[in-house]
Formats: structure tokens, sequence, C-alpha cells
């Protein structure tokens, strides 16, 4: 699990905030919202693509 503080960082760390990170990891903009606000917990899933985009970069495919 991570903070909200840390899924800020690491969507920022990638070119988006909260208002378009939803497209890149591939939630609802509520949910992106809710992470953010720290009332949902980060999917496990979402934990594992913010890890890879943070040591790899996010693959061109994947850029909105």
């Amino acid at each position: 699990m991570i903070s909200k503080e840390r899924f800020i960082q690491l969507v920022e760390a990638q070119g988006y905030n909260v208002s378009t990170a939803h497209r890149l990891l591939g939630l609802s903009r509520s949910t992106a919202y809710r992470i953010s606000r720290g009332t949902s917990e980060v999917p496990e899933t979402v934990v594992r693509l913010l890890d890879m985009y943070h040591r790899h970069g996010v693959p061109p495919e994947h850029k909105l």
C-alpha cells in the first residue's frame, strides 16, 4: 500500500496530475480523486503500474 502523498508524487513525476492520471492508470476520475484525498486505497495493480512507470518511464503507446 502507498500513501496518498506518494500516489500524487508518482503521478506528477510522470507529468500527470490527479485530473489526468485516471486515463493513464485505467481508473475512473472519481477513483483517482478518492485516492488523492486518502478516502480510497490504491489498488495493488495501480501500485505496480506506478512503480513500473517510475523505474522505466511511460511507454509511448501508454501516453495519452
